[in-house]
């Protein structure tokens, strides 16, 4: 199973696409439980997702399960990893998380000298493993031509936005897993073209083509979105938000569908846009899809 249940809605009202707002703790439970009997088993948060840590230490805790947490050091603090690190885990309610990241490379920046914490968090067993949470294929690159400590990499990877995929092959020879995230790019590839907002007229032809493609077929898009990163050899993880306990499912089960349809991955690689503004979230100009 390559999903990864992602917590951001566990504490914030995240997503441009979202309309119901941070998920109650008891929904959490249950979305918890279905994702473990599903073999969901890997868990992306972190200390800048309101209070999620909380929440999911608290959730996690009532199902009694086992889960891989990854979760990321935050910019908005005058500590250390190292001294941060224990704040996480009491939240978590755990002694050791399986991954532990830089929640921005701007961090990195400005303390290079904080990888030191990094690998003595992961020396000491409070961590199996240290990485980044990246936006840009020249980050990653940096830190494979300077040989920084890195085991995870977590990206933004979709049909329209491929520009990690000149960097794969380099990663994975060096045994960094790739966990990708935005493989729905917030919702984007969910809303029929003729409903986008004016901002996005520069992509509305390459979603219409995806849509007619997936209507032809009749795949939800949802399945094309998950099939796209799925088949992908260098992928380990699939990071995946979600709102509600019907969102989980949904999502397990257009993931179930993906052996039911070929995909032509040399036409669909032809939707690559280049336009930063287009495919970072970040940069949009709007309030909501």
């Amino acid at each position: 199973m390559k999903l990864c249940l992602g917590t951001a809605q566990f504490g914030l009202d995240y997503g441009i696409n979202n309309t119901s707002g941070k998920i109650p703790k008891e929904k959490v439970i249950k979305i918890l439980n279905l994702a473990y009997d599903n073999e969901i088993i890997m868990i992306d948060t972190a200390s800048a997702y309101g209070n999620s840590e909380t929440v999911l230490g608290e959730g996690i805790a009532c199902t009694g399960k086992k889960f891989q947490i990854i979760t990321k050091y935050p910019a908005d603090t005058e500590l250390s990893p190292f001294q941060w690190i224990d704040t996480s885990l009491s939240r978590l309610k755990i002694e050791k998380v399986y991954g532990y990241l830089f929640h921005n490379y701007s961090i990195f920046q400005k303390h290079p000298e904080y990888c030191e914490d990094f690998v003595k968090i992961k020396q000491i067993g409070k961590c199996e493993k240290i990485g980044f949470s990246l936006y840009y294929p020249s980050e990653a690159k940096y830190i494979i031509e300077n040989n920084i400590p890195c085991d995870i990499v977590q990206i933004p990877y979709n049909i329209f936005d491929q520009r990690f995929k000149e960097v794969f092959h380099e990663l994975k020879s060096r045994s960094i897993e790739i966990h990708v995230r935005s493989v729905f790019l917030q919702g984007l590839f969910f809303i029929n073209s003729e409903d986008l907002p004016s901002y996005f007229t520069p992509i509305r032809n390459k979603l219409q083509e995806l849509h007619t493609w997936s209507e032809r077929k009749s795949i939800d898009i949802s399945t094309v979105c998950l099939k796209f990163a799925s088949i992908n050899k260098y992928i380990d993880k699939i990071v995946i938000g979600v709102d509600s306990l019907d969102n989980l499912k949904e999502n397990i089960n257009n993931y179930n569908m993906i052996p039911s349809f070929d995909m032509d991955i040399n036409w669909i690689e032809t939707l690559e846009v280049i336009d930063e503004q287009m495919i970072l979230p970040f940069n949009w100009k709007v309030k909501s899809l």
